[in-house]
């Protein structure tokens, strides 16, 4: 590992030094060396169980929590430039510095980086990525081309670990970079180089254009499985894993399918430690709100059945609800004219003698698209929804979609009960 190659930012992963190169990394003030970064230093490069700060062997301890609570920022900031300042006076060393605190230790990035800013100037430190870019304003990146690299290689590629879920069965060695858990949590190298690092990084996994379709797709396979015991599809501790995956992103993505892998798999339990890790306390965790399922009575009333909530509305609004319910594939507002019949149908369902002239108008006005009925009709469903539904869930209910695109409503329909013909 030559300094040259990695001068510009810290590695993810560091197994090995050269007799020169220093490994700095978060400790406890009782220097308990147990997980992350600080058990790669214990078992790797000399950190001494119980000292907390300072070179150790090939290693440099910056104390950031108590291993009961975090550090005051001064504390920290007075560790760090102890550090620099040891790192000034030793320029035959060259110190990579990890993501310190970022782990266990409940910072985010941009937090801890502000202790390092007069490192950026030190010519015999390195930073990881995440705090220069932040220190530089250029926002966090993530080195989301780690789980790619994995995910397509040869013997244990994504692939073979979508056959293996979709057949019920895992087999291959793959669980660390398909189902990816929050950094912190594992010992291992691989659970510590393929760890999720924060809330940020996992939303940014998210929305990768590849990553987070591959981890739906992979959990709607899961989903799919006719076994209704996870372990018996993905072993011990694998099920751990996959319980702790779908914790963190149900987390950061609340109405997305990792819920419903929770309620199937898990009776709807999260894994206690990944949720301590990203800051909820534990009643929190009991009092989690989560998307209501939906009744449609035999007299089409619109029931959240969960919240015990009844949505009202007039008879022309849910009678459009009640047609894009229908049609999960979503309408185009500009084809509307096409499913005038069956938005009559629907209505005269609601309203079995209430087809009137003014009724008819309403239906002929909201299904032109030259008028903007329509927009009225979402306006007064998305102002109904609004005083009985949690915020984070609004767009579930709602009939919303990007201009030109089909409008629909995104709520799964397996949450929806038809009690109504």
């Amino acid at each position: 590992m030559e300094n040259e190659e990695y001068k510009g930012f810290t590695p993810d992963y560091i197994d090995q030094l050269l007799a020169n190169q220093i490994f700095v990394f978060g400790s406890n003030t009782l220097g308990y060396h147990t997980g992350g970064a600080s058990s790669t230093a214990r078992k790797k490069f000399g950190a001494v169980w119980g000292q907390a700060e300072g070179l150790q062997g090939q290693s440099y301890a910056i104390p950031v929590d108590f291993g009961k609570g975090i550090r005051k920022d001064a504390e920290v900031k007075t560790s760090v430039e102890r550090f620099i300042a040891f790192a000034k006076d030793n320029e035959n060393l060259f110190f990579f510095v990890t993501r310190i605190g970022c782990g266990l230790g409940g910072y985010k990035d941009e937090e801890i980086a502000q202790f390092f800013k007069d490192a950026l100037a030190v010519k015999n430190i390195c930073l990881p990525k995440s705090f220069v870019n932040a220190l530089k304003g250029d926002g966090v990146s993530y080195d989301l081309d780690r789980f790619l690299k994995a995910q397509n290689t040869e013997m244990h590629s994504y692939e073979n670990a979508l056959n293996e879920i979709k057949e019920g069965y895992k087999q291959g060695d793959w669980i660390w970079y398909v189902f990816p858990q929050l950094k912190g949590l594992g010992h291992s190298i691989r659970s510590e180089f393929y760890g999720i690092g924060s809330k940020e990084e996992a939303i940014a996994y998210l929305e990768h254009p590849i990553l987070g379709r591959r981890l739906r797709d992979i959990t709607q396979a899961l989903l799919n499985c006719n076994n209704p015991s996870a372990i018996n599809i993905l072993g011990f501790p694998d099920v751990l894993r996959v319980q702790s995956c779908m914790t963190l992103f149900d987390f950061v993505s609340p109405s997305d399918i990792f819920n419903d892998v929770l309620r199937k798999y898990f009776d709807d339990k999260r894994c206690k430690k990944t949720m301590r890790l990203l800051g909820w306390r534990e009643e929190k965790m009991k009092n989690v709100v989560r998307i209501s399922r939906m009744t449609i009575t035999k007299d089409y009333d619109i029931i959240l059945s969960d919240y015990q909530k009844e949505i009202k509305l007039e008879p022309i609004v849910k009678a459009v609800y009640i047609l894009f319910l229908n049609h999960p594939e979503g309408i185009s507002f500009k084809h509307l004219s096409d499913y005038r019949k069956e938005l009559t149908d629907i209505y005269q369902k609601i309203k079995p003698h209430g087809l009137n002239e003014r009724a008819v108008r309403s239906i002929e006005d909201v299904t032109n698209p030259l008028l903007n009925s329509i927009n009225e009709k979402c306006s007064k469903l998305k102002a109904a929804f609004l005083s009985e539904v949690p915020q984070t869930f609004i767009a579930q209910y709602t009939i919303t979609g990007k201009s030109g695109e089909p409008k629909k409503i995104a709520l799964p329909r397996d949450l929806v009960v038809w009690e109504a013909d």
